[in-house]
């Protein structure tokens, strides 16, 4: 008998992460078990803004709808406005300072085409109170009975072919697994630290109060906002503004659940529940509203990024891996891209379909986005103190600050009407948080599993507006709708759940199918295979129509080329044209890391 339970795979961490991954295993048949030391899923809100790269790998794993049925509404989601006080009968109570359209959820817009156009799904709103129970419900169908909240992982250690995990569970039964692969999940509490984990970055840059309450307050919000900003005279901003959202479930101005943010000092002592109140009431002007606190946390602002997503057999994402301010949303997409990245690796290595050199590519790629991510979230954030200066508001002068709010909205003054003119241009630019659609999409992989073809990158835009889509190997698979006898559907939709390639070509690409399925079969990879034909061409049994030449703009290929995708939906290898069929073999041992000639880096 032995003293330890053998498993491929474990995950410790059920939040947004974990509990992706977890999913993602299942879809690819790869056995695991997941450990979380707490008795259920996030009960503070957190992380809300599900963005479209996110979307549409939910969409991939069939996790999307319900998401999209609790989650927002895009109409309520359309814009993030700034505003003197939510009530209150004062000449400068109810003021809006300004506005900005957000996510591509205003209908009408050129942004809300573009956003419809590039992705299958708008971004949605879903605090993790409501969106983990999903993911969790998800990953226990999928893995019954090895998906363990109450069990706390207390030690582990690494052996050569091994990492020994000691788990403890409510009743303080001790129990050890014996895994190939661990990934630590965990927001960086044990795994990370464990293995020397070193995070980099500005901490304590400011703690924030979190207050999750219940009210009323169906007669003053505006049905279109995702977003309130509080900045009133007689307050004065920095530790006296706040910011505040509906949670849902029902969502605009009939929201039962709202979440107000503000700022204390860093130093400052744990900020009391009733001050909480007293806060809420006066940014408001609701100095009588009836409320319910239902959960109240302290928490400090940093940037910090790991400086390395793995140490052996054990891997970290997610929070383990950057934590940052939550502007521009990016936080709990990240953690669930890394899941993604790292899946489907995980499983080709257990599997026997790669080299374990693959396992190398995910910190290869992964890293560099963290990076990416981390500075972004940073600099939106301070971007923010550029509209607090516009907003013109001096600290301790209340007389001051209300005869400057007075001339602002006088229609008389102009320079008034010129500092409100001012405050709206400088909001506008706070489109690098709310309209960053670039850094959703338009992200590449400068090294990993994939082969490049010489081409050149497509500019990037460095306010991250404009996404161009491209076919170009490390890149994202660009989303097209097609049509299939009458059924339309995404490109992302092709590859599938059970970790398939997908080789995405036309009808003058016959040679390269052969050569593909070929190549795949000796190596016991599954592939798809969508051919994809113009308009006017009439379309065979098996092939795929592109109606409206969104794809024929995108894909980059000319007759008889032929696009390689990996299983999490990104451009693995590309010919324009027809050629040697040895080069699909050989893209297959690259980017699965068996071919000893290339360095799986993207470079010779």
């Amino acid at each position: 008998m032995t003293d330890h339970i053998d498993v491929p795979v474990v995950i410790v961490g059920g939040g947004s992460c974990g509990l992706s991954l977890s999913i993602f295993l299942s879809n690819q048949g790869v056995q695991h078990v997941l450990f979380e030391r707490h008795p259920s899923t996030s009960i503070l809100p957190k992380a809300h803004i599900i963005n479209q790269r996110t979307m549409e790998i939910f969409r991939q794993h069939g996790i999307a709808d319900e998401i999209i049925a609790q989650g927002t509404p895009p109409r309520q989601l359309s814009q993030v406005v700034w505003q003197t006080s939510l009530a209150g009968d004062g000449p400068l109570d109810r003021k809006v300072l300004g506005t900005i359209h957000t996510w591509g959820c205003k209908q009408g817009t050129e942004t809300n085409a573009t956003y419809q156009r590039d992705a299958p799904h708008l971004p949605t709103n879903l605090p993790l109170l409501r969106s983990e129970p999903i993911l969790r419900a998800i990953a226990e169908s999928h893995n019954p009975g090895k998906v363990l909240f109450q069990h706390t992982v207390t030690d582990f250690e690494e052996q050569e072919d091994c990492v020994l995990v000691h788990v403890s569970n409510k009743d303080g039964t001790q129990y050890t697994y014996r895994t190939t692969y661990l990934v630590g999940a965990d927001g960086g509490k044990t795994i990370g630290p464990k293995i020397g984990v070193e995070m980099q970055g500005p901490k304590g840059l400011r703690k924030i109060v979190s207050t999750h309450f219940k009210a009323d307050l169906s007669e003053y919000w505006d049905d279109r906002t995702g977003i309130a900003h509080f900045c009133n005279p007689s307050l004065g901003l920095g530790m006296r503004s706040g910011s505040m959202l509906p949670l849902g479930p029902t969502w605009g101005r009939y929201s039962e659940e709202w979440q107000m943010h503000f700022a204390i000092g860093v130093d400052d002592p744990v900020f009391p529940r009733e001050e909480a109140v007293s806060r809420i009431r006066q940014l408001l002007k609701l100095p009588d509203l009836e409320l319910e606190v239902l959960s109240l946390s302290n928490w400090v602002l940093e940037r910090v990024l790991a400086d390395k997503y793995r140490e052996g057999r054990v891997f970290i994402g997610g929070d383990s891996a950057h934590r940052h301010p939550p502007t521009t949303g990016l936080g709990l997409n990240t953690a669930v891209q890394d899941a993604q990245n790292l899946a489907w690796k995980l499983a080709y290595v257990l599997q026997g379909k790669a080299s374990p050199k693959l396992l190398d590519t995910y910190a290869m790629e992964r890293h560099p986005i963290g990076k990416i991510v981390c500075d972004w979230a940073f600099f939106t954030s301070q971007r923010h103190h550029v509209i607090a200066k516009a907003i013109g508001i001096e600290e301790g002068k209340p007389e001051a600050n209300e005869a400057h709010f007075l001339n602002m909205f006088n229609e008389n003054s102009e320079i008034g009407k010129a500092s409100l003119a001012y405050l709206q241009y400088v909001i506008d630019g706070q489109k690098v948080e709310f309209a960053a659609h670039e850094m959703d999409l338009g992200f590449v992989y400068p090294q990993g599993s994939f082969v490049p073809d010489g081409s050149a990158p497509p500019p990037r835009d460095p306010l991250h507006q404009l996404y161009i889509p491209t076919t170009r190997p490390g890149h994202r698979l660009p989303h097209a709708w097609l049509d299939r006898r009458g059924d339309m559907i995404s490109t992302h939709d092709l590859v599938g759940t059970g970790g398939a390639f997908l080789l995405v070509t036309n009808r003058d690409g016959s040679e390269w199918i052969s050569a593909a399925r070929k190549a795949a079969k000796a190596r016991s990879i599954e592939l798809r295979v969508a051919q994809i034909v113009a308009p006017l061409d009439k379309p065979a049994t098996e092939e795929y129509v592109d109606l409206e030449l969104q794809w024929a703009s995108v894909k980059g290929i000319g007759a008889g080329g032929a696009i390689l995708v990996r299983p999490d939906n990104i451009v693995a290898w590309r010919a324009t044209g027809p050629g040697s069929m040895q080069d699909i073999a050989d893209a297959f041992d690259q980017i699965c890391g068996r071919n000893d000639k290339v360095i799986i880096n993207g470079s010779k």
